[in-house]
């Protein structure tokens, strides 16, 4: 029993005096590595041991900024840029420094057995600019082989086969250089290569001239409501799925463009009925439109069992496209229904002087404008409904505002159009959304009328706006005489008892105009001298609308505009 018990406290002795010595051991460690990384720490495979935390973040920082990770084909490389991997050094650092100082097991064992211990360099990586460079370096090493394609020889067609090639296996690739980014030393990656399967075996391409046989004596109509879209079989060959995979019949990506092109032919938005009033009483003079649009994943469908039908027989088959039809907001049956049973409002503006292509732009926007519907409780919208002011969509060169000067620009002349529209607004009484006067009094605008009364708009930022806020639709109705020079806009509607008043123009301010400006014209003779600018004072200037009913007042607004002095423009040809 007392031996027994002898042994036993041995036994204690041992594993207490085991424990004091690790104990002890650690002690001395933590004093003698205070401050700095404990002996066998790397981070990534840089050895950090024995380093201070800023000693550590200032070497891997610079390991890190002359590292080189090369990629390498044969007797090719390319060094990936660094700056492709971001580091968070303080973090990293911060992992290496705990190493040793957590009290866990692992660390116990780690300073005891005297190994290594390497923390992960992980980065952050830019893998959209990463991804873009291998596009590059995939430009020098795939071969993107040969497509089989069918060819046509002495009136017949006939299957070519085609060519394996290789790509980059990318996926490979990029996990290799995450792994080599985490070392922060130079490192090189080997490109690896994957087959890209082009060619077909002999089975596969007699499946395939089996197929444009029986292609060539079919064809395909493609009804898109009254249209008709006819194929050939020389065209449906251009359908077939020429990859190794004689289970697919058709490439659905060639299909599906194609039909794309058919769309785009044929869609339209639906177009409102138009009308004009003529003697006072509404005419129809335009049918409204259903909008029309292929829904083409549908048709896809369709024309895919199409051509399989025709593989297999070399029929003739008609598929009607799937079409969606959007009836248009005013109907030809409506135009009893639209409350248009009077003129509510007129404005007229001259524009004599103009030159032909300001002419032309007025005579456009005209057309656009006339004839325009707007449904009660909605705004009209100047540029919206004109659209897009641009030599594309028809305008000509002209003089316009633009940068504090006068310019040849696409469009000149059609404030000219806003101008007479916001004048119309004005006079029926609607309430004046948006409206900005113009840089300095043009003189067009002051011909017959007082100053400040006009509106410019300049495509798509100024616009011209007003409410309908009456209870039916309006119409606008436009006469344009290029002879005389004179616009007038017309509004129709439903008069409900509204007044407008506008007040006389207050003007005040008054500024001299510079001297006068010469500008080439290369569209004038050269020597010939044309004035299309007049010199104007600038000035302030305000005038109040206020629209009532019964008496009583629906709303009032004042209308101030700040005109710079402008100076006499002239053209000078310089057209030889």
């Amino acid at each position: 029993m007392k031996k027994t018990t002898r042994l036993w406290q041995k036994l204690m002795m041992g594993v207490g005096g085991g424990v004091v010595g690790i104990v002890v051991l650690y002690v001395m460690a933590r004093l003698s590595w205070r401050g700095s990384v404990y002996p066998g720490v790397f981070l990534g495979e840089v050895a950090v041991y024995g380093q201070t935390k800023d000693n550590v973040i200032e070497l891997v920082s610079e390991k890190s900024s002359k590292r080189e990770i090369v990629v390498e084909y044969k007797e090719k490389s390319w060094t990936i840029p660094n700056e492709f991997f971001v580091y968070d050094f303080v973090e990293l650092t911060n992992r290496a420094y705990r190493i040793g100082r957590r009290l866990e097991l692992k660390d116990w064992i780690f300073l005891l057995m005297k190994g290594e211990n390497n923390v992960v360099a992980e980065s952050k990586i830019d893998y959209p600019a990463l991804n873009a460079w291998l596009d590059k370096v995939a430009e020098e090493v795939e071969s993107p082989g040969i497509v089989a394609s069918v060819i046509k020889k002495d009136g017949k067609y006939f299957v070519q086969n085609g060519t394996n090639g290789t790509l980059i296996d990318k996926e490979v690739l990029v996990k290799s250089i995450e792994e080599a980014t985490t070392r922060l030393v130079d490192t090189r990656v080997e490109v690896k290569l994957r087959r890209l399967e082009r060619e077909l075996n002999q089975e596969e391409v007699e499946f395939l001239q089996n197929r444009v046989n029986q292609l060539i004596k079919g064809s395909l109509v493609i009804e898109v409501g009254d249209n008709k879209v006819v194929m050939s079989g020389e065209k449906l060959i251009s359908f077939l799925a020429l990859e190794p995979n004689p289970s697919k019949l058709w490439d659905e990506v060639k299909v599906k463009n194609y039909l794309l092109t058919v769309a785009e032919t044929y869609n339209r938005e639906s177009q409102n009925a138009r009308f004009e009033v003529i003697e006072g009483k509404v005419k129809e003079f335009a049918p409204g439109k259903d909008g029309v649009e292929v829904m083409v994943d549908d048709t896809l469908e369709l024309v895919g069992a199409a051509l399989e039908k025709i593989i297999l027989d070399g029929s003739r088959q008609v598929v009607v496209a799937k079409v969606v039809y959007t009836p248009p907001l005013i109907s030809t049956a409506q135009v009893n229904d639209l409350g248009i049973s009077e003129r509510i409002g007129r404005g007229e503006s001259y524009y004599a002087h103009s030159i032909p292509g300001r002419v032309h732009n007025i005579g456009l926007t005209v057309s656009r404008i006339t004839s325009a519907l707007i449904p009660p409780g909605e705004e009209f919208s100047f540029n919206k409904t004109v659209g897009e002011i641009s030599k594309a969509t028809g305008y000509a060169p002209a003089y316009i505002i633009k940068n504090g000067r006068t310019e040849l620009g696409d469009g000149g002349g059609v404030c000219q159009v806003s101008t007479t529209v916001f004048r119309a607004a004005l006079a029926a009484g609607l309430p004046i959304t948006e409206r900005w006067p113009h840089a300095y009094r043009v003189a067009y605008y002051e011909q017959q009328s007082e100053p400040g009364i006009d509106a410019t708009i300049f495509f798509p930022s100024k616009d011209l706006r007003f409410l309908n806020d009456t209870p039916g639709h309006i119409l606008i109705q436009a006469i344009n005489n290029p002879k005389t020079q004179h616009l007038v806009i017309e509004i129709y509607g439903t008069d409900d008892g509204r007044v407008a008043e506008i007040s006389k123009v207050r003007v005040w301010g008054a500024t001299p105009p510079p001297p006068d400006l010469y500008q080439d014209d290369p569209t004038l003779p050269q020597g010939k001298v044309k004035q299309v600018d007049w010199a104007a004072w600038g000035a302030r200037t305000s005038f109040d609308y206020k629209v009532t009913r019964d008496g009583e007042t629906i709303f009032e607004k004042t209308f101030n505009s700040s005109y710079r002095a402008w100076q006499n423009v002239y053209l000078r040809g310089t057209k030889n």
